[in-house]
Order: structure tokens, then sequence, then C-alpha cells
């Protein structure tokens, strides 16, 4: 009976190791298809614009101290030339200069810049630097208002550019030589630059043409600015002093040159 028991235990046993059911047709987990995944987002947002350029630096400030020396090293030079421009004595300048193959720097009155635009185009085309030297030549400029003062300035560079669009003018000149705090403030808020000198040689006074080069040998030192006239009257003087004047200084070992700001 025992023996029966076990052999029929043994049947059971194989037979239901053999008996199929449902879940032996599904597939295993580690058979299924995997599903293919994007891949991660970079960090951050990813629809956020990329940074914009920064804007540019401001300019730096235009230095209000007064200039009255060359930038540069030795014997340099600079020749102005103010109260321009004026008909016959501008044209002679010009020509006294191209004959001696230099530039100067001229100061313009803007109310001579607004009668004779053509000189000013003239002495742009020549290669020259232009100097603000205001509207009216006012002397007392340094006794007015912010606002007129303001004003002799910024009508000067309006008809400086009516007659020549664009050219640049980095300088404004005082008459006289009145300088004040106010002055130069204001000249470089209009991106100006104050031109003074070293010799003048008072041309205006019309002093005869051996003192006037007597002046400029005693007085002139390397990087050093001259002041004359092509304008404000007659300058006859002043041409021949020039045309003796520029020869000897470069035969001194002297070059010219134009103010850099």
């Amino acid at each position: 009976m025992v023996a029966i028991l076990v052999c029929g235990s043994l049947i059971w046993n194989v037979a239901a190791a053999g008996r199929w059911s449902p879940a032996d047709a599904a597939p295993q987990a580690a058979d299924a298809p995997r599903e293919e995944q994007a891949p991660p987002p970079p960090p951050g947002n990813p629809g956020a614009q990329p940074p914009a350029t920064p804007p540019a630096a401001p300019p730096p400030p235009v230095d209000t101290t007064l200039v009255s020396k060359v930038k540069g090293e030795g014997k340099i030079v600079a020749l102005t030339l103010d109260d321009g421009p004026w008909p016959e004595w501008t044209d002679k300048a010009l020509d006294v200069l191209a004959r001696n193959d230099i530039k100067a720097t001229f100061c313009m009155v803007g109310q001579q810049a607004k009668d004779h635009p053509a000189l000013v185009r003239k002495v742009v085309a020549a290669g020259h630097a232009l100097c603000n030297h205001s509207m009216t030549h006012d002397t007392n400029l340094k006794k007015r208002t912010p606002d007129a003062i303001r004003a002799q300035m910024q009508e000067t560079l309006d008809y400086i550019h009516a007659a020549s669009p664009g050219t640049p003018v980095h300088w404004f000149r005082a008459p006289g030589g009145n300088w004040s705090e106010e002055v130069q403030g204001t000249a470089a808020s209009l991106d100006m630059r104050s031109l003074n000198w070293t010799v003048d040689t008072n041309d205006w006074q019309k002093p005869g043409v051996a003192k006037m080069l007597d002046t400029v040998h005693r007085q002139l030192g390397p990087r050093g600015i001259i002041l004359c006239h092509d304008g404000g009257g007659e300058r006859t003087q002043t041409l021949a002093m020039l045309e003796q004047l520029i020869p000897q200084l470069k035969a001194d070992g002297y070059t010219f040159v134009l103010p850099q700001p």
C-alpha cells in the first residue's frame, strides 16, 4: 500500500510539471522590447534666448585740461592760425603752407565760416585741422552765462559742418585766451579739448617781421604751439614772417605736426 502511494505521488508530480498554464505564454520582463528614450535636456531653461551682447562702454569724458604743448617727444611744433577763414589772407596762408609742405590748425570764427563756406572746404581739402574759435570772437566769453557760452560754440560747429559735413573739430580756443572752468568744461561737453599756445607772435599788432621772428626763436621749445592769424584784417606781415620762419625751424630740426587730442 505504501509503495502504491509513493508511486502515485511521483506520477502526479510528473504530470503537474508538464502541465501548461497562461502564465507560461506571457513574455518575461527581460524579453520585452525597450522604448528608445530621448536624450536628457541640456541644463538650464531650454527655451531661453542666448544672452545679448552687452552694450559698449561709454567713451571716456573729454579732458578739460588746457593744452599748451603737443603730444610727442623731441623737436616738434604746431602752427595755429586764428580768426579766419578770411578772403585773400586764408588763401595766401594756404599757399605758404603748401609751398613748405606743412599742415596747420585753423581756429575758425563761426561768423566767418558762415560767410565763407568755400574757404572752410578749401582748408579741409588741403589736409589741415580745424578748431572752434567761437561764433563772434567774444573776448568776454568766460563772463557769459553757461547757455550763452554753449551757444557760441555750438553755432560755430553748426556752420563749420554745414560747409564741410563730417569734418572733425577736436579743439576749441577761447578768444583772447580768456579761459575759465566753465568755458573748458563746455568745450569738453561738445567733444572739444581746449587749445592754448606756447608762443604768441602778436602779429595782430603788426610789430614787424624781425620782431615776430625774434619772439618765436626766444620763446619756442620742443612741443610748442605757435599762435598767429590768417583772419581779422590785413596779414602781410604774418605771411612774410611765415615764409621765413618755417624754413628756419625746419633747419633747426623742428618737425611741424597737428595737435592730437
